[in-house]
C-alpha cells in the first residue's frame, strides 16, 4: 500500500526497485510492517505477516511488482519470492488429497502441497489427474504470487485446459445466479470454451445483467484455485478519458502510514460513492463546485478508479 506523494503513476504489473527503509508496529494490534520507499520518495506499507520467509533487512533494495491499485487509488505491492517465479513449474511434497468447492462453486479434488519454505499450498487437480498412494511429489506451474502466496496449476490442466490470456478483452454469457461462499449471490460466466467465472453479484447490480446476456469483459488476473478473474467492462465511463462527477462531500481519511488526509466523495452516474485521493485535493477552495472532473484511471469490481484533474 502507498500514500499520495508518488510523483510516478504506477501501472499495475509494473516493475520498480524499492527500499526497506524501517519497521513499524501498528499501536494496539498484533500487525507489523515493512516500511517500503520508491525511487521517486513515496512511501509504502508492506504487511510483514505474509513475507516472514523472505528474511527482508532493513536497508535492503527488493523488486516488488504493482500487483494491484484498488478503487480508492491505493497500491498494493508483491515482492519478488526469493525461490519461486510466476511462469515456471517446480516440484513440491504431496501431503494429501482433498475434496473442495472452488470459486464458482463447483466440486473437485485438490492436492495439498508443501513447498521449500514448508508452506502448505493447495493445487486444483483435473478430473483426470491420477495420484495414487505411492506419490510423494507432484510438479506443478506457479501462475500467481500474492501475498507471498503461491497459486498453482496441476500440469494436465494446464496442457489440455484452454485459457484466455490476462490483459485480453473477450465477451461471456451470463449463465446463472448462485449462492456461493458466506451465502452471497455470485453472477455465473461462461467464456466461448466453457470456463466458468463468478462476479459477485452487488458489486455489479447497476450494470443489470439478465441471464443469457452477452458481456464484454477484461481478464484480470488469476484466483487461488486457477480460475480466472475477469472485470466488465463498464457501460459509461471509459479507461482513460475524463468525465464530470456530483461532489458530495469532503472527508478525512488515514493512509496506511497512519497519516490523516483529505478525501474527496463524489457520485457516479449510477449514484454510486466513489472516493478520490490526489495530492491536487489541496489546491481546491471551498466552496466546492458541483462537479469535478476527474481521470477514470481503472475499473474495479464495478467502481471507477479515479483521480483530480
Amino acid at each position: 500500500m502507498t500514500n499520495n506523494k508518488n510523483q510516478y503513476k504506477f501501472t499495475e504489473g509494473e516493475i520498480h526497485q524499492f527500499k526497506i527503509t524501517g519497521f513499524a508496529e501498528m499501536p494496539g494490534t498484533d500487525e507489523s510492517f515493512y516500511i517500503l520507499e520508491n525511487r521517486f520518495g513515496g512511501k509504502h506499507l508492506l504487511k510483514s505477516l505474509h513475507y516472514k520467509h523472505y528474511n527482508f533487512k532493513t536497508g535492503e533494495e527488493i523488486t516488488c511488482k504493482i500487483d494491484k491499485i484498488n478503487c480508492s487509488g491505493k497500491i498494493y505491492l508483491e515482492p519478488e519470492n526469493p525461490v519461486y517465479k510466476e511462469g515456471k513449474s517446480y516440484e513440491f511434497d504431496l501431503i494429501k488429497v482433498i475434496d473442495q468447492i472452488n470459486s464458482v462453486g463447483e466440486k473437485e479434488k485438490a492436492a495439498i502441497l508443501k513447498d521449500q519454505f514448508r508452506i502448505e499450498v493447495a493445487c486444483s487437480l483435473p478430473e483426470n489427474a491420477i495420484i495414487d498412494s505411492n506419490t510423494k511429489k507432484l510438479e506443478c506451474k506457479v501462475l500467481r504470487i500474492k501475498k507471498g502466496q503461491l497459486y498453482l496449476i496441476h500440469p494436465l490442466a494446464d496442457l489440455t485446459q484452454k485459457r484466455l490470456n490476462i490483459g485480453e478483452k473477450h465477451w461471456f454469457t451470463v449463465t446463472e445466479v448462485k449462492e456461493l461462499e458466506d451465502r452471497i449471490n455470485y453472477y455465473i460466466l461462461k467464456d466461448d470454451f466453457g470456463n466458468t467465472y463468478s462476479l459477485k453479484k452487488d458489486m455489479y447490480d447497476q450494470y443489470g445483467f439478465q441471464i443469457g446476456q452477452k458481456v464484454e469483459c477484461t481478464v484480470t488476473k488469476f484466483n487461488t484455485d486457477a480460475h480466472l478473474k475477469i472485470e466488465p467492462v463498464h457501460p459509461h465511463y471509459e479507461i482513460g478519458k475524463k468525465y464530470s462527477f456530483k461532489y458530495l462531500r469532503t472527508t478525512k481519511d488515514f493512509d496506511p502510514l497512519g497519516k490523516e488526509e483529505k478525501v474527496i466523495i463524489v457520485e457516479d452516474i449510477y449514484g454510486v460513492e466513489t472516493k478520490v485521493r490526489s495530492q491536487n485535493i489541496s489546491n481546491l477552495k471551498e466552496p466546492y463546485p458541483e462537479y469535478l472532473n476527474c481521470m477514470v484511471d481503472g475499473i474495479r469490481k464495478g467502481k471507477a478508479i479515479l483521480s483530480l484533474i
